[in-house]
């Protein structure tokens, strides 16, 4: 693995690994966020937000979506949107990082993110949120990739079998999101989207994914997200594990993990794997 630091004029300082073709970039002024992810050589996949924040995510606080993969709890409330505008340390390891950042006050939670490039080619990333309030929290994890726009996405919903007592499909829809919406295609078992920066109707939606494994296709590569499938009793949002979120200018694909009882000083994982093909 390659490592080295360098100061990037959008995103500040930044720790640079690059294992075989890929090359990922985290930023070390705020955090945790990783604001790089591509083939060596080829362009970013990841939503670059504007200076001006003129695409609107941005709060009276100084939150910023900033772009890239973040680390949230579910379910979502103002404390989510605290300024993550803190340093974070990392320790390197032979095959990869280990990223801490401080105590989130609101919520009293501290993230850690701890990346490995596999033998096989693939990235492993490992979540931890400890609790460290002196009361137990009830959450779920989630990951959140903000991506650039114009990519095209599939994914599986659907794990239910006929005489099942408790339903296996799940399809959830956030605020005015319509399955009409033009950039939705729905075949028997599987979904497929494609981002257009030309429409600006709100969506959001929600599955219980049973392969565990959402594409994006962009910018010339095909990004594979891969996630856990618990029981879809045991999930958030009605039994979602995965979620797609379209803004005019990015997209969001989302993994969650269980509805967690985190006592004080323990924490609660969640895992994603990331595979890159060149198209």
């Amino acid at each position: 693995m390659i490592h080295y630091i360098n100061t990037h004029p959008d995103m500040g300082n930044m720790l640079w690994l690059e294992e075989g073709n890929i090359q990922i970039g985290i930023a070390l002024d705020y955090g945790i966020r990783v604001r790089h992810l591509s083939i060596k050589g080829m362009e970013n996949l990841y939503y670059q937000q504007p200076a001006d924040l003129s695409d609107g995510f941005g709060t009276p606080d100084g939150w910023k979506l900033r772009g890239g993969h973040r680390l949230w709890l579910t379910p979502e409330c103002d404390g989510s949107y605290y300024p993550d505008d803190a340093p974070v340390s990392y320790t390197l390891k032979d095959n990869g990082v280990l990223i801490v950042q401080d105590v989130e006050p609101p919520l009293g939670i501290q993230k850690t993110l701890e990346i490995t490039f596999r033998e096989d080619g693939t990235v492993h990333l490992l979540h931890n949120f400890y609790n460290r309030n002196d009361h137990p929290i009830v959450g779920a994890s989630w990951g959140v990739n903000s991506l650039d726009g114009c990519g095209k996405i599939e994914f599986a919903y659907g794990g239910g079998k006929k005489g099942d007592f408790y339903p296996g499909t799940v399809l959830a829809l956030w605020g005015a999101t319509t399955l009409a919406d033009p950039r939705l295609r729905i075949e028997r078992n599987r979904i497929y989207a494609e981002h257009d920066k030309n429409v600006s109707d709100y969506f959001k939606l929600g599955v219980y994914c049973p392969d565990g494994e959402a594409t994006l296709e962009s910018k010339g590569q095909k990004l594979t997200i891969g996630f856990a499938v618990p029981n879809i009793r045991e999930l958030p949002d009605q039994g979602c594990n995965f979620e797609l979120y379209m803004h005019k200018k990015f997209l969001e694909m989302e993994t969650l993990g269980t509805i967690t009882n985190i006592a004080p000083g323990e924490s609660a994982s969640h895992w994603e794997t990331w595979k890159l093909e060149e198209i």
